[in-house]
C-alpha cells in the first residue's frame, strides 16, 4: 500500500507507507504513541481501566480539551448549556454530546455536565422541536423524543435517571417484539406505495440499540437471552427494507439508521456502508451478543482477517463524509483530518480494536487478545 500522502513522522520518507511506518510496534502500543489525545485517552482509560485521576491520564484530559472541535463545541455553548441550533440532527445538542463523549472529555466537565443539564431543563422547547413526530413514535414503541433523552444521557454514562429506567424497559420490549416475527410482511404492509408498519406492531431503532449497548442495569441473564435471541431474528430478517411508521394520514421516519442489514457481506461494502457497519458492530460488541450470534462473529473474525493482513492495521480505504460529519447518526473520525492516510487508518483502526475488545470482554473479562505481542 503505497502513497505519498504524506509520512508518519515528520522524520520519515514520504516514499514509505502508512502500514511500512507503524510496523515498529504492535498496533495498540503505536496507537497510544501516534494517535490523537482521544484515541490515546480512550485506550487507557476503557481497555486498560486505567484510573482518570492520574497525573498522565489528567494531562490527557488536558490535550482532549484542547482539541479545535472540542474547543469549537465548548465556546459555543449557550449560558443554559445548551449546545448547537436544535436537539436532534446536526449542529445540535444530541450532537455536541455525543462527539464531546466520543472525544473523551470527561462527563464531570462543566460543558458536558452543563449540557446534560440542559437536556433535563429545556423540555418544552425539545418538545416542540420534535413535535407531534417524536410524541407518535415514543407513544407506538418506536424510539422517539423521551428515548433519544434517555441515550444522550447514556452517551455519558447516566442511567439511574427515572427517564433512562423507563426507556430501557422500552427498549428491551423493542428488541422483544421481533422474536415473533418470521418474515417482514408479517409486520409491514403498502400505503400510498409506500411500505409501513402494521397497526400495533413495535420495532427496535438504532436508539433502542444504543441505549442497551451503553447500559448496565438490565443485564441481568434473561434479559440479555432475550436480546441474543433478538439480534439472531434480525440478522434472519436482513436486509430489512425502509419501512415508515403511519400516524393517522402523516408517513414518519423511524429511526432506522443501521438497522437495516445485520448480515452485510462485509468484504464487499463500500464506504457509507463501513461507517454504518462500524456504528452499528460496535454497538453490538458493546451488547455483548457477538459471541452468540453465529454471524456476527463471522464478520469480526473477517475483520480480524483484514487487519492482520496488514499487522493488526485497518488499512481499506473508507474515507465518506460519514465518518467526518458529526451528527445524530454519523461521525466516527477522532483524528483531525484524514487529508493525510495514516489518520485514517489511526482512526479505524482504534474502531476495530474498539469492535474487537467489547466483542470478548463479556466472554474473557479478565484478559483478551489485543495485538499486544
Amino acid at each position: 500500500m503505497k502513497t505519498d500522502i504524506g509520512p508518519l513522522r515528520t522524520s520519515e520518507s514520504r516514499s514509505q507507507s502508512p502500514v511500512q511506518d507503524m510496523q515498529s510496534e504492535s498496533p495498540v502500543k503505536e496507537l497510544l504513541k501516534l494517535g490523537c489525545h482521544s484515541i490515546r485517552y480512550r485506550i487507557r482509560h476503557e481497555i486498560f481501566n486505567e484510573c482518570v485521576s492520574t497525573n498522565d491520564m489528567k494531562a490527557l484530559q488536558t490535550e482532549v480539551l484542547r482539541d479545535e472541535v472540542v474547543k469549537g463545541i465548548i465556546d459555543s455553548q449557550t449560558s443554559d448549556g445548551w449546545l448547537g441550533h436544535r436537539f436532534h440532527g446536526y449542529d445540535s445538542l444530541e450532537a455536541g454530546i455525543r462527539l464531546l463523549c466520543e472525544k473523551g472529555v470527561s462527563p464531570e466537565h462543566s460543558a458536558l455536565s452543563n449540557a446534560l443539564l440542559s437536556l433535563e431543563t429545556n423540555a418544552a422547547r425539545i418538545v416542540q422541536e420534535m413535535g407531534t413526530v417524536g410524541t407518535a413514535l415514543d407513544e407506538g414503541g418506536f424510539g422517539g423524543t423521551r428515548m433519544i433523552q434517555a441515550t444522550i444521557l447514556a452517551y455519558a454514562g447516566v442511567e439511574s435517571k427515572p427517564l433512562t429506567q423507563e426507556q430501557i424497559g422500552i427498549a428491551l420490549e423493542g428488541f422483544r417484539a421481533v422474536l415473533a416475527v418470521g418474515a417482514i410482511d408479517e409486520v409491514s404492509e403498502s400505503y400510498k406505495g409506500k411500505l409501513i408498519f402494521r397497526p400495533g406492531v413495535q420495532w427496535p431503532s438504532i436508539y433502542h440499540l444504543r441505549l442497551l449497548a451503553l447500559t448496565r442495569s438490565w443485564r441481568i441473564p434473561k434479559h440479555q437471552e432475550l436480546v441474543v435471541e433478538a439480534v439472531k431474528r434480525l440478522v434472519k430478517l436482513s436486509p430489512i427494507p425502509y419501512i415508515r411508521v403511519r400516524h393517522k394520514s402523516q408517513l414518519i421516519a423511524p429511526a432506522s439508521f443501521g438497522m437495516q442489514d445485520f448480515n452485510p457481506v462485509i468484504t464487499s461494502m463500500n464506504a457509507p456502508q463501513w461507517m454504518i457497519w462500524f456504528h452499528r458492530m460496535e454497538l453490538l460488541a458493546r451488547l455483548g451478543v457477538v459471541q452468540a450470534v453465529a454471524e456476527l462473529q463471522s464478520q469480526v473474525n473477517t475483520l480480524r482477517q483484514m487487519v492482520d493482513k496488514d499487522g493488526g492495521w485497518f488499512t481499506k480505504s473508507s474515507s465518506h463524509n460519514y465518518f467526518k460529519q458529526w451528527g445524530a447518526y454519523t461521525g466516527l473520525m477522532l483524528e483531525r483530518d484524514w487529508r493525510i492516510s495514516r489518520r485514517r487508518i489511526l482512526d479505524l483502526t482504534f474502531r476495530s480494536l474498539l469492535i474487537r475488545y467489547y466483542a470478548m470482554i463479556w466472554q474473557r473479562p479478565h484478559g483478551v487478545d489485543l495485538w499486544l505481542t
